[in-house]
């Protein structure tokens, strides 16, 4: 059997998520209104909430504001209340709270304000088969100077982004199918969105080769309980032996199970395959 020399250098993967507020249409603006009476309207037509689902609630502002050709005369505050509409997905008490159904516009607050929604993610599994969506009507609105409510965004769509919460932090018995060994490992953040098993092979390495001091750490992916294929092991593609690659795998968060499927490329006789089993202790 060949002789495998440790390497160094390790070639850590990472995926960072951010999320962003996509609008299909522009914003109205008030230059734009140059006659017919004042109205009071949300300032987009639709908007992505965007949480990751560790048991957080988070905080949302939905921006309105007052429109019109008269607003420079206006003096007096403007009220206004919204309705959520039937055709909504979204369910309050488990999707969302709001925090306000109504508010004021003020002239010292150039007639600008906002409504407030959190954004609920305790007892939420990402990713959902679909984005519970939450649409608000202007319902109603008063002042003077003609204020009504309305307008070409009187409405907006709230779609609520559930994104993947993942801990695989732990002490795991692990085992594979290729030579049926039993031992303990350890998985632990990188700080960069992967994570770092101490034997990401399941053990090919050590426990099914004549190779038993070297352990083939790695780094990997998770998203949403799918494990992305990576040969980021040691003694992987990317250690130039092409030993223990990760071609599939899953997490699954509730029993506290990571499964893998692996490759060897390095071994005569090869190529081989099998599968591992890690299951939180």
């Amino acid at each position: 059997m060949k002789k495998i020399k440790r390497l160094l250098t390790v070639v850590c993967a990472s995926i960072m998520f951010t999320s962003c507020l996509v609008d299909d249409e522009a914003p109205l603006n008030r230059e734009d209104v140059t006659q017919g009476p004042n109205t009071v309207s949300f300032t987009q037509p639709g908007q992505f909430l965007s949480a990751v689902t560790d048991g957080s609630e988070y905080n949302f502002s939905i921006p309105v504001q007052l429109v019109g050709p008269t607003i420079m005369d206006q003096s007096q505050d403007v009220s206004l209340t919204v309705s959520v509409d039937p055709s909504s997905t979204a369910i309050e008490g488990v999707h969302y709270i709001m925090d306000n159904m109504s508010t004021t516009l003020t002239r010292s607050g150039n007639y600008n304000s906002s409504l407030g929604i959190t954004m609920i993610t305790d007892g939420i599994m990402a990713p959902l088969d679909e984005n519970p969506v939450l649409i608000l009507n202007i319902a109603d609105a008063s002042g003077a100077n003609a204020v009504v409510p309305g307008g070409p965004t009187g409405s907006i769509t709230l779609t609520f982004v559930y994104q993947c919460f993942a801990d695989l932090s732990g002490t795991y018995l692990v085992t594979n199918d290729f030579c049926n060994p039993t031992f303990t490992t350890t998985i632990a953040s990188n700080g960069e969105g992967g994570w770092v098993i101490a034997s990401a092979d399941g053990g090919f390495l050590h426990q099914c080769t004549s190779n038993t001091t070297l352990l083939n750490e790695g780094t990997i992916v998770e998203l949403c309980g799918e494990i992305l294929p990576t040969g980021n092991l040691d003694f992987g593609t990317a250690g130039g032996f092409g030993i223990g690659d990760i071609l599939s795998g899953t997490w699954d968060a509730v029993s506290g199970t990571l499964e893998m499927q692996h490759r060897d490329v390095f071994f005569n006789g090869g190529p081989y395959e099998w599968n591992s089993l890690y299951v939180r202790q």
